[in-house]
């Protein structure tokens, strides 16, 4: 399992990334937001942060954004959204989309980083380094004998 508390790299796009953010917490904000995106034309990034990052802009922005939507909305029913993070409503550049059923403790409760599930930006984003393994928890047996 990897360590997600590892400090972010100190590049443009992760400085990026941990700015400042506004949440869509009602749904009539998220439809706004991605009607926005669907819109704005020019050249996106789409970025699963557990994998490679992107060479190139997405070739079909509106699949993927098709994509992040749906994963969203299987929460519709929900009375808030709550798992769409944008730098600026009026004109994003940067867009975090968490799976709402895996965000763990996105607002700090945990004390473990979750990473959204997409990246949306106009940045090249960079990837995150390998990072060692963390140790395997050891059971009470284990710890008493080992």
């Amino acid at each position: 399992m990897r360590d997600t508390n590892a400090p972010l790299p100190d590049t443009a796009f992760w400085r990026a990334y941990g700015g400042a953010f506004t949440g869509t917490l009602k749904w009539e904000q998220f439809d706004a937001l991605f009607d926005r995106l669907a819109t704005a034309g020019g050249d996106w990034f789409v970025f699963d942060p557990t994998g490679d990052a992107p060479e190139a802009p997405a070739a079909d922005f509106s699949a993927a954004l098709a994509a992040a939507r749906a994963c969203v909305e299987q929460v519709r029913g929900r009375s808030y959204c709550g798992a769409v993070f944008a730098d600026d409503f009026d004109a994003p550049g940067f867009v975090k989309v968490f799976d709402p059923y895996k965000m763990g403790g996105v607002c700090g409760g945990s004390g473990e980083r979750v990473l959204p599930r997409w990246i949306l930006s106009r940045l090249a984003p960079d990837p995150l380094p390998p990072l060692p393994e963390t140790p395997a928890k050891k059971g009470l047996l284990a710890r008493l004998i080992g």
